[in-house]
């Protein structure tokens, strides 16, 4: 599968996004949070797919809670993956992450997995049709396990989406400490970024094979789902 990301994840992007993101951690925490919550009662050896790993943050979360457990890491950009690298190495989880430089559609299909994250990623695939993603992260899923995917969202073409975009300016003004406009927010979406509205990436979920998934997570933007792939 063609993902179509564009190519802003180098090396300046990539040694700037914590720190960028700083500024929004209560969002990013409560997030992490919930996830940790819906993967409770997952084994004390499973094995966690992150995919679109970034630098890494959501492994770091999930690791230094649950000793035992194991993460594979994918990504395309090598510059993202330098620095999950090494976060992990200052955190003392290498030895418990493997990172694989590429797309998902490239790797082995194990189908062992106990879970599968993807954050913030699938709003850079410049598809409405994007299901593959989530075909191949089902393929790589054991039966009755949970898939995780959270993405920005939303119908651009809604009377109300500008209203939107007045919150989603004022916390990119505040991360960046600089202001930032609708009108400017939204051209960047518009070249960077294709948004789905909330219910058509669920039809996708469903149609990839997962049971029907749930909204367990939104702040302004930012949308995130639950799904299970079915036991048998």
């Amino acid at each position: 599968m063609n993902n179509d990301t564009n190519d802003i994840f180098n090396s300046e992007f990539s040694r700037q996004y914590d720190a960028y993101n700083a500024a929004m951690d209560a969002i990013s925490h409560n997030l992490h949070l919930l996830i940790s919550i819906l993967l409770r009662d997952l084994p004390e050896d499973a094995r966690i797919l992150c995919v679109g790993v970034g630098t890494g943050s959501e492994i770091v979360r999930l690791a230094e809670t649950h000793p035992g457990w194991r993460f594979t890491g994918v990504a395309p950009s090598p510059d993202m993956l330098a620095v999950c690298a090494e976060k992990l190495q200052r955190k003392g989880l290498s030895e418990r992450c493997m990172l694989t430089e590429g797309y998902l559609g490239d790797m082995p299909v194990s189908g062992d997995y106990d879970a599968a994250l993807c954050l913030l990623v699938t709003h850079f695939i410049q598809s409405d049709t994007r299901n593959g993603i989530y075909q191949q992260m089902h393929a790589q899923l054991l039966p009755g396990a949970k898939m995780i995917t959270a993405e920005i969202a939303g119908d651009m073409a809604a009377q109300d989406f500008e209203e939107k975009l007045v919150a989603w300016a004022g916390m990119h003004s505040l991360a960046s400490n600089t202001k930032r406009t609708p009108q400017e927010l939204k051209a960047q979406m518009e070249q960077r970024l294709l948004l789905l509205p909330p219910e058509q990436t669920e039809r996708l979920i469903t149609a990839s094979g997962f049971l029907t998934p749930q909204r367990f997570f939104q702040s302004l933007l930012i949308h995130g789902w639950v799904a299970t792939k079915p036991a048998n």
